[in-house]
């Protein structure tokens, strides 16, 4: 959207929190998040009362769920991640919290958001919308295969359907995976190609994950 290589960016998220925050930054409230996060005191008893505290809205949800990302361990904020203990240079939680830079996105994303339309819903759907639509460029981040329980509220979808799904689409593609022998043997059996590329996990531990696009040329 900012380097104008789009018309129209359609996004769908699934989770409600997730959705809260996509929902809030593209509404009238973007301000009053960006603002929220640049002048909120980062201390654990000041994480600790946001985190028990019930949201009064879809906004407040949004500040709560951006902050669980910048201070749990990995910025897993499905249930059963924890605060980060030591972090970058053993700054423990204030080792990812940049309320500046977060602030000045959001305020960016502000200026181009009337390029962009948010679904809170199933991304099956818009695919099978807009699959024969040649003009139409898809990036797929589905929930890992292995990991997704850990890392993911929603994890649980039928990934053979959207390999199937994928084979069908006209236009170009690209889908992250997780390096597993079944993710291979799916994409062999719709005949998507695919390349490995190394990443790390919230563990550090060095493994693949698995491109899958229509062009790998690049």
């Amino acid at each position: 959207a900012f380097e104008c290589l789009a018309k129209k960016i359609i996004m769908v998220e699934r989770d409600d929190e997730v959705a809260a925050v996509w929902e809030t930054i593209l509404n009238d409230k973007n301000e009053w998040l960006a603002e929220k996060i640049y002048t909120f005191e980062l201390s654990l008893d000041n994480v600790k009362k946001e985190l028990v505290k019930c949201a009064a809205s879809k906004a407040d949800t949004a500040f709560v769920t951006i902050l669980k990302n910048r201070i749990f361990h990995g910025g897993i904020i499905a249930k059963g991640s924890g605060l980060i203990k030591k972090g970058e240079n053993g700054k423990g939680i204030a080792s990812r919290w940049y309320p500046k830079t977060l602030r000045d996105r959001i305020l960016s994303i502000n200026r181009i958001k009337h390029k962009i339309d948010f679904i809170h819903g199933d991304a099956f759907n818009i695919i099978n919308r807009f699959k024969d639509d040649a003009t139409a460029v898809f990036f797929i981040d589905p929930p890992y295969t292995v990991a997704g329980k850990r890392l993911y509220t929603h994890f649980e979808i039928d990934h053979e359907r959207l390999f199937e799904m994928i084979q069908r689409i006209k236009g170009h593609f690209l889908m992250t995976y997780d390096d597993t022998e079944e993710v291979r043997h799916w994409a062999g059996k719709y005949d998507l190609k695919y390349k490995t590329v190394p990443m790390k996990t919230t563990h550090h531990l060095e493994k693949n994950e698995l491109l899958i696009s229509d062009n790998l040329d690049w």
